[in-house]
């Protein structure tokens, strides 16, 4: 791959890139109200038996793939809110490489680590962009959130410990048993301060996590980011399946 950027430029190109490709919502970014105290959140028996399930299958894997079809709400000035779509297909070898490739009517975009550099790529637009990132994928994602304040609900799935930042932070509640592109799958409802968000855990010995939805219900208009996902793959990655 050819082409280089400036350290001027990286603030742009990571903000756009990373955001665009692993989807952070909207607004998570911004400014936030310092937290009050909550009561201590619960979770009924049922919602915390499929969630642990579905965590220690995640938790396992130490290679993997998926495909995931993305449609999030963008809120203008005046409040209206407009739905776009993604398609994206992600590749994950554990702990610190992934591959993530996003193609929509609004961007095509590529980012790609592999535990010592991350690139970034419009290749639309022409612009490439790789800095030096010697270290697993839970710091790199540290770094971008801390330096950038990005932040993407697909996120813990790339990371080695994907359930780390679930445990406490929310009421959650089993639903009961939904199709998803035909699989049985277990919904479950989890409310926040903040955000509410909800999961549907494939009712099988797999326990893949089929779909997300999250409800950033603090922001204007309430945006919603939702993702159903499948084509996993689950078995040792091709050879080039990380190369870019």
């Amino acid at each position: 791959m050819q082409g280089g950027f400036g350290m001027r430029h990286l603030h742009t190109v990571c903000a756009l890139a990373f955001a665009l490709a692993l989807l952070a919502l909207p607004g998570a970014a911004g400014a936030k109200a310092k937290p009050r105290p909550a009561p201590e959140p619960t979770l009924d028996e049922r919602a915390a038996q499929v969630l642990d399930k579905a965590c220690k299958a995640l938790t396992g894997m130490k290679e993997f793939g998926f495909q995931a079809q993305v449609n999030l709400d963008l809120v203008h000035q005046d409040g209206s809110k407009i739905q776009t779509g993604r398609q994206m297909t992600v590749t994950v070898q554990r702990p610190g490489a992934f591959k993530v490739v996003t193609d929509a009517d609004d961007i095509q975009a590529v980012t790609a680590f592999d535990g010592k550099t991350f690139t970034l790529a419009l290749p639309g637009r022409k612009l490439y962009g790789r800095i030096d990132a010697a270290m697993d994928t839970d710091a790199l994602m540290d770094m971008l959130a801390a330096s950038y304040g990005i932040e993407s609900p697909l996120g813990d799935l790339l990371s080695n410990a994907p359930c780390a930042k679930l445990s406490g932070a929310a009421d959650g509640y089993y639903i009961g048993k939904a199709k998803v592109d035909g699989a049985v799958c277990d919904h479950l409802f989890f409310q926040g301060r903040d955000v509410d968000w909800q999961i549907w855990v494939e009712d099988s010995p797999a326990a893949l996590p089929r779909k997300l939805v999250i409800t950033e219900k603090k922001l204007p208009s309430a945006p919603q980011f939702s993702a159903v996902l499948g084509a996993w793959k689950t078995g040792p990655l091709d050879k080039d399946a990380l190369a870019y």
